[in-house]
């Protein structure tokens, strides 16, 4: 009994020494790492106190030296889709993902003599409320002549002020001006809208994947069909993309069941990021696109590509085939970073590389060329 009770307690002490050297090389690596970082942050310190005691200019506004170092920070990854977002950057960027923007829901065209004629008055839009309408002359805005100010600046002044604020529209209707008190609200983003190319052939248009993107296009899509369309073309040029989620939300009812597309982060790690159910449709279709699709715009092309034998018409695509996360900050900022590469399950990544189009089709001056090649892809099918 005692030899085993001595064997026990050389194990147990052999076991301690075992701990404690763990323990001390783990607290030693900490440690050093952790004096490594602090003087890293300790620099940063240094630089405020310094700028404090000695710049000649004013330096109070604290807000705007934080969000310009993290933003130095993040944009030393090098990398073109990390960034910095501030707090008013994030709540926009929020409300653009919403499917919302603030503004008084017209749109505009630059007559000759630098006006602003109204060509179109959204339904219940703030601006419909205030009693503009189409082809109301926007002389001035706040005050300020339009054709002195500028078209663009101008109707950035109207977009860009904050939610419930009141812009003065100066509107000329048949020589009669009159000045129209309008309150800025937060209106939906029409990304999604459709028009009969031809008696059998609906044509839909996706600007971008928002939150509102999957409903308009699935309405766009069932009024389509009800107006006689045998064949459908998708159109995402210009769409530089948006929401994986509601990338996901527009193909489910158009694709077969399964997985769809994954995402493939750092350590390999695959995780499905488009997956669909058992609706599907049977309507021929096509998708229109050029050197502007990218992102989700791209994804959606290739998901119909892939599991539909949707054609490809137009150009080579932008070719940027990963993801990103946006990671929220104690303050109400945030950081929006790379973190995986994403692809449909049946190709490869198109990153850097781009969709080739099946049917190539430069875009024409007079007429729209590659819509016309479009739809004579879709003719050949329903035919």
């Amino acid at each position: 009994m005692k030899g085993n009770n001595s064997g026990n307690s050389r194990m147990l002490v052999a076991v301690i020494c075992t701990g404690l050297l763990t323990f001390s090389a783990t607290y030693s690596f900490l440690k050093i790492r952790y004096y490594n970082n602090f003087k890293e942050y300790m620099l940063l310190a240094e630089a405020e106190n310094i700028v404090t005691k000695n710049f000649y200019y004013d330096s109070s506004d604290r807000e705007k030296l934080v969000d310009s170092a993290v933003g130095g920070y993040i944009s030393g990854l090098n990398d073109r889709y990390s960034r910095y977002q501030s707090i008013k950057q994030t709540e926009e960027r929020n409300d653009t993902h919403a499917g919302l923007k603030v503004g008084i829901g017209i749109t505009v065209s630059l007559m000759d003599d630098g006006y602003m004629e109204v060509i179109e008055v959204g339904d219940n839009s703030p601006a419909s409320k205030a009693g503009i309408k189409v082809s109301d002359i926007i002389r001035k805005v706040d005050g300020n002549d339009v054709s002195e100010t500028g078209y663009n600046e101008s109707v950035d002044y109207i977009r860009n002020g904050e939610e419930n604020s009141i812009v003065v529209i100066t509107v000329d209707r048949n020589g009669t001006e009159s000045d129209i008190e309008v309150k800025r609200e937060k209106i939906e983003i029409i990304t999604a809208s459709y028009e009969m190319a031809d008696d059998r052939i609906g044509h839909i248009s996706i600007t971008q994947f928002n939150d509102k993107t999957p409903e308009q296009t699935r309405k766009c899509f069932e009024e389509c069909l009800e107006k006689g369309a045998e064949g459908i073309i998708f159109d995402v040029r210009n769409n530089g993309g948006g929401l994986v989620t509601a990338v996901e939300e527009c193909l489910d009812p158009l694709i077969p069941e399964g997985d769809i597309a994954v995402a493939v982060y750092r350590d390999g790690e695959e995780t499905v990021i488009v997956r669909s159910d058992a609706e599907e449709t049977d309507v021929p279709m096509a998708v229109l696109v050029n050197e502007n699709s990218a992102s989700g715009a791209e994804l959606f092309a290739a998901c119909l590509r892939d599991f539909k034998g949707a054609e490809l018409i137009g150009k080579t695509t932008f070719g940027k085939g990963i993801m990103q996360d946006t990671f929220s900050l104690s303050n109400g900022s945030s950081v929006v970073l790379t973190v995986a590469e994403y692809k449909t399950t049946r190709s490869e990544c198109y990153h850097e590389k781009g969709l080739a189009p099946d049917i190539e089709a430069e875009p024409g001056t007079d007429e729209d060329t590659q819509l016309k090649a479009a739809l004579e892809c879709i003719k050949k099918k329903i035919n």
